[in-house]
């Protein structure tokens, strides 16, 4: 093992007893799906990202596999949320039916506000980006430096949606948003929708033939593993792969809700150096896939994500050195901590014969050398 005892960094553990109870997808999220997946490749500079065997930390962590879907140059930003908001910002433009300068806004812990400052500015409009006051200075530099607006509000990820919500109803901006607490956004169930290419994709790449047992996902509100999730069952189902849902221990919010079988938000500063991750509140639309399609919510201590981070871009295990950075790990993270301890192996089903794919969501900033932290 790589991690052994107390070292694994688990800081929680919930096993969600709705687990394939009945899949209940929202059918607009299917019914968007291809259109979905067909508008993104249509894009000029649309490439499908690589998808990477890690044989070295399959055998050292004592499972069948392990892959990654490899995110961190997704159209050149860095990062999984080039798949949403581009998309989500299309089609409010597409809905707007003139041309002419626009506003859009949106809140972030970083990626999803790069995507969208960069999709706006090629656009030819003006991009607000709303974020919570612990976002740092090299996130904020990377959407300052696409042409966008920041606005800082004195609180966290969540405040500073409700934010975001309330100049687009106040100055009729363009809400691009990946967070829906109503579970009505037609934008954000398209952003969703778009995150589930990167699974029809691996799918493509070669899980077909042997596909998962498990799959690790970041989350925050739970956009992407809901995505991801709704991609691959309906490939998969009814053979599903047991979803492994991974947060801060700061801000485990889906944790929280598989454990009470209700979408729960979580209090506090949420504070983590898995800033993308720093979220209190669940996503309405990623909750109805989530409370059916994961198995389990994992809950990090911050250290374990440093650890495997530090040993992943310096390609330790003999597989070559990973392009990720402080939230793109987060998975991989998650995966290593439960198959170094033995109780969770036992629990979430981890051996010789599981197969793995787990997602690096982001890569480093340019300026940013692979071993140090941003």
């Amino acid at each position: 093992m790589i991690l052994t005892g107390s070292e694994a960094g688990i800081a929680d553990v919930a096993v969600n007893d709705a687990f394939r109870a009945h899949l209940a997808f929202p059918a607009p999220l299917f019914d968007r799906m291809d259109e979905t997946f067909a508008a993104i490749r249509a894009e000029p500079d649309y490439r499908p990202t690589p998808l990477l065997a890690l044989p070295g930390l399959a055998d050292r962590l004592g499972l069948g596999a392990v892959v990654c879907k490899d995110e961190s140059r997704r159209f050149g930003s860095g990062g999984v949320k080039a798949l949403g908001a581009p998309h989500g910002l299309r089609v409010l433009l597409r809905q707007r039916g003139s041309g002419g300068p626009f506003v859009a806004v949106a809140a972030t812990d970083g990626n999803h506000g790069l995507a969208l400052a960069w999709a706006a500015r090629r656009q030819g409009g003006l991009a607000r980006i709303y974020v919570g006051r612990d976002v740092d200075e090299v996130r904020l530099g990377r959407i300052r430096a696409e042409g966008a607006q920041v606005v800082v509000v004195d609180g966290t990820y969540d405040e500073a949606v409700l934010a975001a919500e309330a100049e687009a109803r106040r100055d009729g901006a363009l809400l691009v948003t990946d967070t829906d607490y109503d579970g009505d956004s037609a934008v954000c169930a398209a952003i969703m929708a778009g995150y589930g290419l990167l699974a029809e994709e691996a799918w493509q790449q070669g899980i077909s033939e042997a596909p998962p047992s498990h799959v690790f996902v970041q989350c925050g509100v739970g956009g992407v593993a809901g995505g991801v999730a709704a991609s691959l069952w309906r490939r998969m189902s009814p053979l599903v792969p047991r979803m492994i849902t991974v947060e801060p221990a700061s801000a485990a919010c889906v944790l929280a809700s598989l454990r009470d079988c209700a979408s729960t938000p979580v209090g506090g500063d949420l504070r983590t150096r898995m800033a993308g991750l720093a979220c209190g509140r669940m996503s309405a639309p990623a909750w109805r896939i989530l409370s059916h399609t994961a198995f389990a919510g994992l809950a990090l201590d911050e250290s374990v994500a440093e650890t495997v981070q530090a040993a992943l871009v310096a390609g330790a295990w003999g597989d070559a050195p990973l392009s990720t950075w402080d939230t793109g790990i987060a998975g991989l993270a998650g995966l290593v901590a439960a198959a170094s301890d033995d109780a969770c192996r036992r629990l979430l089903g981890l051996d010789r014969s599981s197969r793995i794919l787990a997602i690096n969501t982001e890569g480093p900033p340019p300026e940013l050398s692979l071993s140090r932290r941003g």
